[in-house]
Protein backbone atom coordinates (compact mmCIF):
# COMPACT_ATOMS: atom_id res chain seq x y z
CA UNK A 1 0.00 0.00 0.00
CA UNK A 2 1.33 3.46 -0.85
CA UNK A 3 0.94 4.74 2.71
CA UNK A 4 3.86 2.48 3.61
CA UNK A 5 5.99 4.77 1.43
CA UNK A 6 4.77 7.94 3.09
CA UNK A 7 7.76 9.54 4.85
CA UNK A 8 7.72 9.81 8.61
CA UNK A 9 9.70 13.04 8.54
CA UNK A 10 10.00 16.03 6.20
CA UNK A 11 12.83 15.88 3.64
CA UNK A 12 16.08 17.65 4.40
CA UNK A 13 16.56 21.13 3.04
CA UNK A 14 18.90 19.76 0.35
CA UNK A 15 16.39 17.09 -0.67
CA UNK A 16 13.59 19.64 -0.78
CA UNK A 17 15.65 21.99 -2.95
CA UNK A 18 16.35 19.21 -5.43
CA UNK A 19 12.67 18.21 -5.62
CA UNK A 20 11.37 21.75 -6.02
CA UNK A 21 13.97 22.43 -8.70
CA UNK A 22 11.82 20.43 -11.12
CA UNK A 23 8.26 21.06 -12.23
CA UNK A 24 6.23 18.74 -14.43
CA UNK A 25 3.74 19.71 -17.10
CA UNK A 26 1.29 17.35 -18.79
CA UNK A 27 0.28 18.30 -22.32
CA UNK A 28 -3.23 17.45 -23.60
CA UNK A 29 -3.55 13.97 -25.07
CA UNK A 30 -2.89 13.19 -28.71
CA UNK A 31 -4.57 9.95 -29.58
CA UNK A 32 -3.95 7.27 -26.99
CA UNK A 33 -1.15 9.04 -25.09
CA UNK A 34 -0.05 12.35 -23.64
CA UNK A 35 3.39 13.77 -22.91
CA UNK A 36 4.82 14.88 -19.59
CA UNK A 37 7.67 17.40 -19.59
CA UNK A 38 10.07 17.89 -16.69
CA UNK A 39 11.38 21.45 -16.52
CA UNK A 40 14.27 22.91 -14.54
CA UNK A 41 12.81 25.89 -12.68
CA UNK A 42 16.11 27.74 -12.40
CA UNK A 43 16.84 27.83 -16.11
CA UNK A 44 13.42 27.01 -17.61
CA UNK A 45 14.94 24.23 -19.71
CA UNK A 46 14.12 20.51 -19.92
CA UNK A 47 15.44 18.56 -16.95
CA UNK A 48 15.21 15.27 -18.87
CA UNK A 49 13.61 13.83 -21.97
CA UNK A 50 9.79 14.03 -21.96
CA UNK A 51 7.90 10.79 -21.44
CA UNK A 52 4.59 9.49 -22.78
CA UNK A 53 1.76 8.18 -20.62
CA UNK A 54 -1.50 6.45 -21.67
CA UNK A 55 -4.32 8.95 -22.21
CA UNK A 56 -6.47 7.21 -19.60
CA UNK A 57 -4.17 8.72 -16.98
CA UNK A 58 -4.38 12.32 -18.23
CA UNK A 59 -7.10 13.60 -15.91
CA UNK A 60 -5.46 11.91 -12.92
CA UNK A 61 -1.97 13.16 -13.71
CA UNK A 62 -2.83 16.80 -14.32
CA UNK A 63 -4.75 16.93 -11.03
CA UNK A 64 -1.89 15.14 -9.27
CA UNK A 65 0.66 17.62 -10.66
CA UNK A 66 -1.52 20.57 -9.69
CA UNK A 67 -1.63 19.36 -6.07
CA UNK A 68 2.07 18.61 -5.98
CA UNK A 69 2.90 22.06 -7.34
CA UNK A 70 0.43 23.66 -4.93
CA UNK A 71 2.24 22.14 -1.95
CA UNK A 72 5.58 23.28 -3.34
CA UNK A 73 4.35 26.83 -3.91
CA UNK A 74 2.95 27.03 -0.38
CA UNK A 75 6.29 25.80 0.96
CA UNK A 76 8.07 28.40 -1.15
CA UNK A 77 5.90 31.16 0.39
CA UNK A 78 6.08 29.87 3.96
CA UNK A 79 7.55 33.12 5.26
CA UNK A 80 4.82 35.22 3.65
CA UNK A 81 1.73 33.19 4.57
CA UNK A 82 -0.10 32.55 7.83
CA UNK A 83 0.12 28.76 8.00
CA UNK A 84 -1.97 26.57 10.26
CA UNK A 85 -0.07 24.62 12.87
CA UNK A 86 1.43 21.48 11.35
CA UNK A 87 0.79 22.41 7.73
CA UNK A 88 4.36 23.09 6.66
CA UNK A 89 6.01 19.82 7.79
CA UNK A 90 3.11 17.76 6.45
CA UNK A 91 3.12 19.61 3.12
CA UNK A 92 6.87 18.95 2.89
CA UNK A 93 6.27 15.24 3.49
CA UNK A 94 3.65 15.23 0.74
CA UNK A 95 6.08 16.99 -1.60
CA UNK A 96 8.62 14.23 -1.06
CA UNK A 97 6.03 11.44 -1.29
CA UNK A 98 4.42 12.75 -4.47
CA UNK A 99 7.82 13.24 -6.05
CA UNK A 100 8.45 9.52 -5.50
CA UNK A 101 5.08 8.72 -7.12
CA UNK A 102 5.80 10.75 -10.26
CA UNK A 103 9.30 9.25 -10.43
CA UNK A 104 7.68 5.82 -10.32
CA UNK A 105 5.41 6.79 -13.21
CA UNK A 106 8.43 8.07 -15.14
CA UNK A 107 10.32 4.82 -14.59
CA UNK A 108 7.30 2.77 -15.69
CA UNK A 109 6.95 4.90 -18.81
CA UNK A 110 10.59 4.37 -19.71
CA UNK A 111 10.36 0.64 -19.04
CA UNK A 112 7.24 0.35 -21.21
CA UNK A 113 8.39 2.40 -24.21
CA UNK A 114 8.27 -0.65 -26.48
CA UNK A 115 4.62 -1.29 -25.48
CA UNK A 116 3.33 2.02 -26.80
CA UNK A 117 0.37 3.20 -24.71
CA UNK A 118 -0.64 -0.29 -23.61
CA UNK A 119 0.63 -0.22 -20.03
CA UNK A 120 -0.45 0.65 -16.50
CA UNK A 121 1.45 1.73 -13.42
CA UNK A 122 0.53 -0.41 -10.42
CA UNK A 123 2.14 2.09 -8.05
CA UNK A 124 0.29 5.09 -9.45
CA UNK A 125 -2.96 3.11 -9.62
CA UNK A 126 -2.60 2.32 -5.94
CA UNK A 127 -1.90 5.98 -5.20
CA UNK A 128 -5.19 6.85 -6.91
CA UNK A 129 -7.12 4.16 -5.05
CA UNK A 130 -5.79 5.36 -1.69
CA UNK A 131 -6.47 8.98 -2.57
CA UNK A 132 -10.05 8.15 -3.56
CA UNK A 133 -11.02 5.77 -0.77
CA UNK A 134 -8.80 6.65 2.20
CA UNK A 135 -8.67 10.35 1.31
CA UNK A 136 -5.20 10.73 2.72
CA UNK A 137 -1.84 9.00 2.44
CA UNK A 138 -0.37 9.25 5.92
CA UNK A 139 0.24 5.87 7.58
CA UNK A 140 -2.24 6.42 10.40
CA UNK A 141 -5.04 7.24 7.94
CA UNK A 142 -4.40 4.03 6.04
CA UNK A 143 -4.40 2.07 9.29
CA UNK A 144 -7.72 3.57 10.42
CA UNK A 145 -9.30 2.89 7.04
CA UNK A 146 -8.29 -0.76 7.15
CA UNK A 147 -9.75 -1.11 10.65
CA UNK A 148 -13.06 0.32 9.44
CA UNK A 149 -13.06 -1.73 6.24
CA UNK A 150 -11.64 -5.14 7.19
CA UNK A 151 -13.26 -6.87 4.23
CA UNK A 152 -11.69 -4.60 1.62
CA UNK A 153 -8.15 -4.83 0.34
CA UNK A 154 -6.97 -1.64 -1.33
CA UNK A 155 -4.36 -3.45 -3.39
CA UNK A 156 -7.06 -5.47 -5.14
CA UNK A 157 -9.35 -2.55 -6.05
CA UNK A 158 -9.66 -1.96 -9.79
CA UNK A 159 -8.89 1.73 -10.23
CA UNK A 160 -11.12 1.92 -13.31
CA UNK A 161 -14.25 1.02 -11.30
CA UNK A 162 -14.25 4.03 -8.98
CA UNK A 163 -16.43 6.40 -11.02
CA UNK A 164 -13.78 9.02 -11.59
CA UNK A 165 -15.74 11.19 -14.00
CA UNK A 166 -18.55 11.73 -11.54
CA UNK A 167 -16.12 12.04 -8.61
CA UNK A 168 -14.03 14.74 -10.27
CA UNK A 169 -17.10 16.62 -11.50
CA UNK A 170 -18.53 16.72 -7.98
CA UNK A 171 -15.20 17.76 -6.48
CA UNK A 172 -14.85 20.58 -8.99
CA UNK A 173 -18.27 21.93 -8.06
CA UNK A 174 -17.62 21.58 -4.33
CA UNK A 175 -14.17 23.20 -4.26
CA UNK A 176 -12.80 24.37 -7.62
CA UNK A 177 -9.95 26.20 -5.87
CA UNK A 178 -8.55 23.06 -4.25
CA UNK A 179 -9.06 20.84 -7.30
CA UNK A 180 -7.36 23.36 -9.56
CA UNK A 181 -10.16 24.01 -12.03
CA UNK A 182 -10.32 27.66 -10.97
CA UNK A 183 -6.74 28.02 -12.25
CA UNK A 184 -6.81 25.60 -15.18
CA UNK A 185 -4.58 23.26 -13.13
CA UNK A 186 -1.63 25.66 -13.47
CA UNK A 187 -0.12 27.49 -10.48
CA UNK A 188 1.16 30.14 -12.88
CA UNK A 189 -2.46 31.32 -13.07
CA UNK A 190 -2.72 31.88 -9.31
CA UNK A 191 -2.65 35.53 -8.28
CA UNK A 192 -0.21 36.21 -5.45
CA UNK A 193 -3.07 37.31 -3.23
CA UNK A 194 -4.80 33.95 -3.62
CA UNK A 195 -2.08 31.87 -2.00
CA UNK A 196 -3.37 32.38 1.53
CA UNK A 197 -6.74 30.93 0.54
CA UNK A 198 -4.99 27.99 -1.15
CA UNK A 199 -2.90 27.35 1.96
CA UNK A 200 -6.06 27.35 4.09
CA UNK A 201 -7.80 25.04 1.63
CA UNK A 202 -4.85 22.64 1.84
CA UNK A 203 -5.13 22.77 5.62
CA UNK A 204 -8.77 21.69 5.44
CA UNK A 205 -8.00 18.89 3.00
CA UNK A 206 -5.22 17.54 5.22
CA UNK A 207 -7.49 17.60 8.27
CA UNK A 208 -5.25 19.85 10.33
CA UNK A 209 -6.03 22.63 12.78
CA UNK A 210 -8.61 25.18 11.77
CA UNK A 211 -6.92 27.52 9.29
CA UNK A 212 -7.56 30.41 11.69
CA UNK A 213 -5.23 28.78 14.24
CA UNK A 214 -1.90 29.93 12.92
CA UNK A 215 1.60 29.14 14.02
CA UNK A 216 3.39 31.77 16.09
CA UNK A 217 5.56 32.57 13.12
CA UNK A 218 2.47 33.10 10.99
CA UNK A 219 0.75 35.29 13.58
CA UNK A 220 3.48 37.89 13.34
CA UNK A 221 2.85 38.14 9.60
CA UNK A 222 -0.95 38.27 9.50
Amino acid sequence: MTDSFFPMYPPTRTELCLITLIRYKALPPKGDKFTVHAINNNFNVPACDPFDVPSDYYEHVRRFLWRHQLFMEVEKRKDKLCLAVGLLPLAQRYISYMDAMIEGLFIEARRSETQGSNWWSKLFDLYLVVDRLVQGHECHKGHLWRLKNPDQVLETVDVTTLGWKHFYAAADVNDPVWTGTSYQFDTANVAEGDWQDLADTATNYLGLTNPKAKSKKGQRRC
